[in-house]
């Protein structure tokens, strides 16, 4: 099965979609590894950054096929590397000295619209962040972000194929959110992680959670549709977070640009489907 093209216009769909919900303007924070307390091995030097980057592996479940189903997803960050404000990675000491990650869970319901899954307002999303010192495995909590429900946000999935009992595919999955991050006892200040930072920000939060090359759906005998991120032997998805300035009120989506971004994966998933009948 050939993906690159439909990869491609699965991504520029979700960008489309992502873009409805304009950021807000940015901020700069001074992130100081060698104040993490266990770390006299860290020995970064302090940097700037305006957010960062990640790998992301998930699992999500939607608890039927079709119609108003509830859901759920958890999942994992792995932190790849801190960003500047032309998305360049900073010197960091990262994954060299020490490890950052975060754990989150995602919730709510909604509805399919044939082979889209569509989150309905009033998610519940929660995250954990994380430091690891690799010399001696110590782990600092560096603190949690709840849902910021002063900006939009918006969560899909897409199967590229049928959600009969029993079928698997390839699939698609969207989140563009903002959590309102608040900093662990004893992580902000001089002598924090987070050395200059506000006591609250945001995280703006956009996952390309997968393509239809490293994303699989399977769908149970009981119509339970099972997504995971990475397929065996593929990249995991990428999920890119932004810091700003909270609470960040940004615009709410044209009306007609969901629908717009569905049909343009819909698309995608007729052309997956019809590229793979054809290698069959």
């Amino acid at each position: 099965m050939h993906l690159p093209d439909t990869v491609a216009a699965a991504l520029a769909a979700g960008a489309l979609f992502a873009s409805t919900a304009a950021m807000a303007a940015p901020i700069s924070l001074t992130l100081a590894p060698s104040n993490l307390p266990y770390a006299a091995t860290v020995g970064a030097a302090d940097f700037n950054a305006v957010g960062l980057q990640s790998n992301l592996f998930s699992t999500l479940v939607i608890n039927g096929s079709s119609g108003v189903q509830s859901f759920s997803q958890t999942g994992s960050l792995d932190v790849t590397s801190f960003v500047d404000a032309s998305n360049a990675a900073v010197a960091s000491g990262l994954n060299s000295a020490y490890k950052i990650k975060a754990t989150f869970s995602l919730s709510g319901s909604g509805s399919w619209s044939g082979a889209t899954f569509t989150a309905a307002p009033g998610l519940s999303f929660g995250l954990n962040l994380f430091a690891t010192d690799l010399a001696n495995g110590n782990v600092l909590a560096l603190g949690s972000g709840t849902l910021d429900a002063t900006a939009p946000s918006l969560f899909f999935a897409l199967a590229a194929g049928s959600l009969a009992p029993g079928a698997t595919g390839n699939a698609f999955t969207s989140l563009t959110a903002s959590l309102v991050f608040t900093p662990a006892a004893g992580t902000t200040g001089s002598t924090g992680f987070f050395k200059v930072a506000p006591s609250t920000f945001d995280l703006g939060f956009q996952a390309a959670g997968g393509n239809f090359a490293n994303t699989g759906y399977s769908v149970s005998p009981s119509n339970v549709v099972t997504i995971g991120i990475p397929l065996a032997g593929t990249n995991p998805g990428t999920a890119n977070v932004s810091f700003e300035s909270a609470p960040a009120a940004v615009p709410v989506p044209e009306p007609a640009t969901l629908p717009l971004a569905l049909l343009s994966l819909a698309g995608v998933a007729a052309t997956a489907r019809r590229r793979a009948q054809a290698a069959a």
